[in-house]
Parts: structure tokens; sequence; C-alpha cells
């Protein structure tokens, strides 16, 4: 069974202040880059990891998802 975890404290606030400050490409690519060296997925998979997140954690920032494609 697999135990979903979720990313880790530091990882969040990272990403939430990137895009808070208006750097949400840097959060795409800080998010991309963890998922490819941390959980070892090809380029496809971590993009869709990337932004299946923040579609999830950001749906209120409508520009977020556009600006990280």
């Amino acid at each position: 069974m697999v135990v979903k975890k979720g990313l880790p404290e530091p990882v969040v606030t990272v990403l939430r202040r990137l895009v808070m400050n208006g750097d949400a490409k840097i959060a795409g690519f800080v998010l991309h880059t963890y998922c490819r060296r941390i959980y070892g997925v090809d380029e496809e998979t971590a993009t869709r990891w990337m932004l299946a997140y923040f579609r999830r954690e950001f749906a209120h920032i409508n520009q977020v998802v556009e600006t990280i494609r």
C-alpha cells in the first residue's frame, strides 16, 4: 500500500513564497526538479505532477497555472 505523505514543509514554504512574490515559473521549476530528483520520474510525469499540484494548491490564483506552462 502506498502512503501519501505530501511534500516536505520546507519545499511547500518555498513554493508558496515564490508564488506569492510573483515567481510562479521559478516555483514550477523547483517542484519539477524536486519530482525528477527525489522520485526519479521522467520529464512528462514530473510535469503532470507539477501542474496537478499547482491546480490543487493555487486554484484561487488563476494565472499561476497559465504562467508555469
